[in-house]
């Protein structure tokens, strides 16, 4: 018996250690205000269900508290969806941290969900402390088949007939897409307007007598000895455009400098006059786009070259004139 009762002893004592330590461990984390939790909403699933898990985390509010990271998956099961954390109120002294988990599996038979570890720390201390769940197991069952019955061969796909229903979505896009075109030309159609291209009028004095009277006007103005150099030789050139249309019948005030030369044709008038008639139209491009500062001497040299162009090719202007007023 003495025998018997030192043999049961030590057996005694390995039996009772993993209780004992079991509830030391408990009682610790209870004594340190803290309890972890998982359950799930059931314990056994067929094969593709989901199933919810819910973790819960009571603790006191004096312990700082670092959620556990939780992954996609955890072995075969995995993770389709994470609640947010909710933080619930217990008494002045506790909270409860709740977040739900959606699961779901595709490989049959028992799953293991690891326990939880939540790490903390107590107030004034460094230490960092562990509280985790209890593991779970989930059972994932296939879809019963009856093998008492027979095979049966795999049905190909059903056809069924048209009918006016399938037709009417696309013929009511054919509608639509009619009246949004008709639409379209109906409107564009009251819309338009004829492009009305007025001839250039011919004046009733000569073209020469017009442009002396202007650049004389344009003189008397001293523009450019205000300043505003930009605005004499716009209107200096639109003087020449303008008589240039009226004597030639070019169409200047639409045309470029290189347009309105590009027109000339020789026998036209001299190569002098065609080249004082370049500087001219090439300075006024070089202060209105290029923003030269021209000195006095080029704005009245550019005057002089204008009345001179316009006096020396008066006579065949007049010419002509007096040609188009004959019947």
């Amino acid at each position: 018996m003495q025998l018997l009762n030192r043999l049961i002893k030590p057996a005694g004592r390995l039996l009772i250690l993993p209780v004992v330590i079991t509830a030391f461990s408990a009682l610790q984390t209870f004594s340190q205000g803290i309890v972890a939790v998982a359950k799930t909403d059931t314990t056994t699933i067929l094969i593709g269900q989901q199933f919810n898990l819910q973790l819960q985390l009571s603790h006191s509010k004096n312990l700082n508290i670092q959620w556990v990271e939780i992954p996609d998956t955890l072995g075969k099961l995995e993770i389709i969806q994470k609640s947010g954390i909710d933080t619930i109120t217990v008494d002045a002294a506790n909270l409860s941290r709740r977040q739900t988990l959606t699961f779901t599996c595709f490989d049959s038979g028992f799953h293991v969900i690891p326990p939880f570890q939540f790490s903390y720390r107590q107030a004034g201390d460094t230490t960092v402390h562990v509280a985790e769940t209890r593991p779970l197991l989930i059972t994932v069952n296939t879809i019963p088949v009856d093998t008492t019955k027979a095979i049966k061969e795999i049905r190909g796909p059903v056809e069924v007939p048209w009918t006016l229903a399938d037709f009417l979505p696309y013929i009511g896009g054919v509608i639509l897409l009619a009246l949004a075109g008709w639409g379209i030309w109906y409107y564009l159609k009251k819309r338009k307007k004829k492009t009305v291209h007025a001839a250039p009028a011919i004046p009733t004095r000569p073209a020469h007598e017009i442009a002396l009277e202007s650049l004389r006007k344009l003189e008397e103005e001293k523009i450019w000895q205000q300043g505003n150099h930009k605005l004499y030789h716009t209107r200096l050139t639109d003087i020449l455009r303008t008589y240039i249309e009226h004597r030639w019948q070019l169409p200047a005030l639409e045309q470029t400098t290189d347009e309105i030369l590009a027109g000339f044709s020789k026998g036209m008038m001299t190569e002098e006059l065609f080249a004082k008639l370049r500087i001219v139209l090439e300075t006024a491009d070089l202060v209105k786009f290029a923003k030269m500062q021209p000195v006095a001497y080029e704005n009245e040299q550019c005057m002089a070259d204008g009345y001179d162009f316009v006096k020396r090719t008066a006579k065949t202007a007049e010419i002509i004139q007096e040609k188009e007023a004959k019947p």
